[in-house]
């Protein structure tokens, strides 16, 4: 696990280059303060730099990765959980290994296979390979977007790294972009390959970008696409395949050569993590909750308290109040490089915080969710049955003029020109109306704000119902650039890496070709999951789902109601928003429904982020 970064076809001087490379490797200080390791190849105006976090191989596992006849060089963020078996079949064909790295077989995988050797990898990754000898590089991110790429490039340089600060450390322009700030005031985060920050684009998970001195080229190297169901089996035979892959999965996520914690919540996807894990373990291990000792709502203490008192681990647990909020928002949201909707980054924050205070790594329930339905918006709701009825040219006149907030978003859904549109309208933040209100002319206008949220057409094709579909958009848009890159960004500000056994390429693929009823059965979610839970305690084991998150909309019209409108009207507050239209508006909304309040949560964040980057940079930098 590290922080990489680089660059390519630059007119600089060795000299030159090698000290924007230390700038950029400083920059992520944070993801590797283990290590740093550069490599500079001047006859290509490039170089790579890495910041390591030693967890495989702590003594010899040094980056950047250099081949046998030093034409292959390699940077790795992340973890190759098959790094053995490759490694094994690479030996066999000659190849001589330095150390015992996971990181070490992507180059010479490199070497046999060309970029073709990328759906070999199994694990969280991104990658840069600086081949000399075809003067190209590569630049790769995992098939689930676990670990984040990002890259500006002009006609004849490029530059990438972890985040997209260090890009603005080597020389990039920090602006802003306001087509993915205008993308994130309807969603609540920016879907790739778009950013908020002009010239910066963000590798889309799956994907492979090759630059050589005539251009550019980004391709999938996997999509997500759901296979034809196989000869129907018995719900217990289903169970009992992904209990095995399970169990499999956990047992490669807990190669290390350090110490691996575990995040519980008290919820189903972490628990049958943790449980799965203790059957690996041989010493007693640590884990890891939040507690919320001011909203019993949300609090799940006793549930927690209960897994551990199961697996008799060493448990350790941080409290969480509304205190935590303004003393760590600008924190959090400049790590994560973009203006963050959920407040739960700061919740992560606290839990990161007790965790990388013991361990290096943990494993978590993440993914699960969203491969599973997991989440009441996946049921078949009244509104969507209507679609079927109700020609969209008939709604769309009086969705443009309705203001009353359920009518005018119900009758956007009714009017949008795709399911996938249409499922994107019901969580829909501002309107191009209210933008245009709140932003003036800044945001770009006559575009579809939810374009960027259409399906791949191959992943499209492939879903044989709207359950499949919803499905399909929360793994490729809502997990991947929203939930991923907030756990990234949390994880590692505090040196921490998370890994996700529910985002295995086995347990993703088995996902991928269950059969929608084994998803979600009635009312009953992630109803394969619920067959595991006779390993459980009972009361976790029937419990509903409840997502990680604090009570913002108490917290909001209590205790942050004085500090929302510091931030958005303060002496303080510059930026583009119109302050006399907030003005009149943010007592409404604090007072409103949860609605409203995701409006405030969404401005907030953003002036937050806008005087991080813009209105005085850096004043958050730890």
């Amino acid at each position: 696990m590290c922080g990489i970064a680089g660059a390519s076809g630059s007119h600089a001087t060795p000299g030159e280059l090698a000290q924007v490379l230390q700038r950029m490797g400083q920059t992520l200080l944070h993801r590797g303060p283990d290590d740093a390791g550069q490599r500079l190849v001047p006859g290509m105006g490039a170089g790579l730099v890495s910041r390591r976090l030693s967890i495989v191989d702590l003594e010899n596992g040094k980056q950047p990765i250099t081949s046998e006849d030093d034409s292959v060089h390699a940077v790795v963020n992340g973890e190759i959980y098959n790094h053995r078996a490759l490694r094994r079949e690479l030996e066999v064909r000659g190849h001589r290994f330095r150390s015992n790295s996971d990181a070490e077989v992507v180059v010479h995988l490199y070497e046999e296979l060309g970029p073709g050797f990328l759906p070999r990898l199994e694990g969280m990754f991104a990658l840069a390979v600086l081949d000399t000898r075809h003067r190209r590089l590569l630049l790769a991110r995992d098939r689930c977007g676990m670990k984040p790429l990002y890259y500006a490039q002009n006609r004849s340089s490029l530059l990438f790294a972890s985040e997209i600060k260090a890009l603005l450390a080597g020389g990039h322009p920090a602006e802003p972009d306001f087509s993915g700030i205008d993308s994130y005031l309807a969603l609540g985060y920016v879907p790739a390959p778009r950013t908020c920050f002009r010239g910066v684009q963000k590798l889309p998970a799956g994907h492979c970008l090759l630059w050589q001195e005539d251009g550019a080229s980004c391709q999938p190297f996997w999509r997500f696409v759901f296979e034809p169901a196989a000869t129907r089996k018995a719900d217990g035979a289903y169970a009992e395949e992904l209990q095995s892959l399970l169990d499999a999965a956990v047992a490669s996520h807990l190669q290390a050569d350090v110490p691996v914690g575990m995040l519980i919540s008290g919820g189903l996807d972490s628990s049958l993590v943790a449980v799965a894990a203790s059957r690996h373990c041989e010493q007693r291990f640590k884990t890891f909750s939040v507690v919320f000792p001011e909203a019993p709502e949300v609090d799940e203490r006793p549930y927690q308290q209960a897994m551990a008192e199961h697996l008799g681990s060493e448990h350790h647990e941080v409290e969480f109040r509304a205190s935590d909020i303004p003393r760590l928002a600008a924190k959090a949201i400049f790590h994560q490089d973009v203006p963050s909707l959920s407040f739960p980054s700061i919740v992560q924050w606290r839990l990161a915080e007790l965790a990388s205070a013991a361990v290096k790594t943990v494993l978590s329930g993440e993914g699960s969710d969203e491969l599973f339905a997991g989440y009441a918006w996946y049921r078949e709701l009244p509104y969507r049955s209507l679609r079927r009825v109700v020609p969209p040219a008939l709604a769309r006149l009086p969705a443009n003029y309705v203001t009353h907030v359920k009518w005018g978003r119900f009758l956007r859904v009714l009017a949008a020109g795709s399911d996938t549109v249409a499922e994107a309208e019901v969580f829909r933040i501002f309107t191009p109306r209210e933008k245009s209100a709140l932003f003036g002319r800044v945001l770009p206008l006559g575009w579809n704000d939810l374009a960027s949220l259409q399906l791949d057409p191959e992943t499209a094709a492939s879903c044989n119902n709207r359950l499949q579909m919803r499905i399909a958009m929360g793994f490729t848009r809502t997990l991947c650039d929203g939930l991923l890159m907030v756990n990234d960004r949390i994880s590692m500000a505090h040196s921490l890496e998370v890994r996700m056994p529910f985002l295995d390429n086995a347990i993703v693929d088995f996902a991928r070709r269950l059969p929608p009823d084994l998803t979600r059965r009635g009312d009953q979610e992630k109803y394969v999951l619920s067959l595991l839970g006779g390993q459980l305690p009972q009361a976790v084991a029937q419990r509903r789902k409840q997502p990680l998150s604090a009570p913002d909309h108490r917290y909001f019209r209590g205790p942050l109601r004085a500090w929302a409108r510091d931030v958005l009207l303060g002496a303080a507050a510059g930026g583009p928003l119109n302050r006399h239209v907030i003005g009149k508006r943010l007592d409404g909304w604090l007072d409103g429904s949860d609605y409203y309040i995701r409006r405030v949560r969404a401005l907030v964040a953003f002036q937050l982020w806008w005087n991080q980057f813009f209105e005085r940079p850096g004043s958050a930098t730890p």
